[in-house]
């Protein structure tokens, strides 16, 4: 074997930034935006894993890193969640992404984990289910372009002013409808700076953060007897024309997505609905699980 699993610690998070854009590219990414997502998703630097090659010295020159698994967990989750999977290309296709992913489970039951969830798109899907990984949930990314005519410069100002709310409660005591969600623990982590909890309509919820030139709405809940499309055109209608908002989170099967994705929907009592049909689906994936074997903490010997 010619590399080696180690965990990340001690291992600078500009080489490791450099790495995922070895293997995933550049594109538009700000400065500093491996690090803020090392942080929001609350990857633990001792259980992921990391690919180096076999016999290489610390710090690890850059030509010698691999690939990484990285792993994070939300608090009191006893799921290890993945922030992303990824091998270089000269690399690819000689077992290292599946040694990653066994060797993170290796890790993972002796800690307590009752199992490892991955967000898999759909060319993915093959490998995870290869592993022991199963489909628990689908899931979409739609995106559109706001529709209103102000500044991005004016807009960022607007969405500094406004609080970033914990994700919960909901906007009303009753039960919403959850158009969207990511997970509560990345909503948490996401720096204030760059977050905030939007109204744009009463009984309408959106929890929303800025990434690079687009809005993400981690979470959006409407309250009932509220049209969803309407809340979510009221949404664009906040924001800036061209700049683009991801719905991140959505499910495939719900009657609100249908009606985001149709280009026919007009609702006559609600006026901002005309909007909802510039979504389309900017990404498809499946939260594929697999279950680790659970710590028998008594265990005695002649214990079945």
């Amino acid at each position: 074997m010619d590399f080696e699993l180690r965990s990340l610690r001690g291992v600078a998070t500009d080489a490791l930034a450099s790495l995922a854009e070895a293997v995933f590219g550049r594109g538009e990414r700000a400065p500093g935006w491996f690090a803020r997502k090392l942080e929001r998703e609350g990857v633990d630097l001792d259980l992921s894993v990391l690919a180096v090659a076999a016999g290489a010295t610390e710090p690890v020159p850059q030509d010698m890193l691999f690939g990484y698994f990285l792993l994070g967990q939300d608090p009191s989750d006893r799921i290890a969640h993945s922030a992303g999977l990824g091998v270089i290309a000269a690399r690819r296709g000689g077992g290292l992404g599946r040694a990653l992913v066994e060797a993170a489970a290796v890790r993972l039951a002796p800690a307590g984990y009752e199992a490892l969830r991955v967000l898999a798109e759909p060319e993915r899907e093959a490998f995870y289910a290869r592993l022991g990984l199963v489909v628990t949930a689908r899931r979409l990314t739609l995106l559109a372009h706001g529709t209103c005519p102000i500044s991005h410069v004016r807009w960022d100002r607007e969405l500094a002013d406004q609080a970033k709310q914990p994700w919960s409660p909901a906007p009303t005591n009753g039960d919403p409808l959850e158009v969207c969600a990511w997970r509560p623990g990345a909503w948490a982590r996401t720096p204030p700076a760059l977050a905030a909890t939007l109204e744009p309509m009463p009984g309408v919820w959106a929890h929303v953060s800025r990434e690079g030139r687009a809005l993400l709405v981690q979470r959006m809940l409407v309250a009932r007897g509220i049209e969803p499309v309407a809340a979510v055109a009221a949404l664009l209608a906040r924001t800036p024309a061209s700049m683009p908002l991801l719905l991140y989170g959505v499910d495939p099967v719900s009657s609100i997505t249908a009606a985001l994705l149709r280009s026919d929907v007009v609702e006559p009592s609600q006026e901002l609905a005309q909007h909802c049909g510039e979504f389309r689906v900017a990404q498809r994936f499946a939260a594929m699980d697999l279950a680790l074997p659970r710590r028998l903490d008594n265990f005695r010997s002649g214990d079945g």
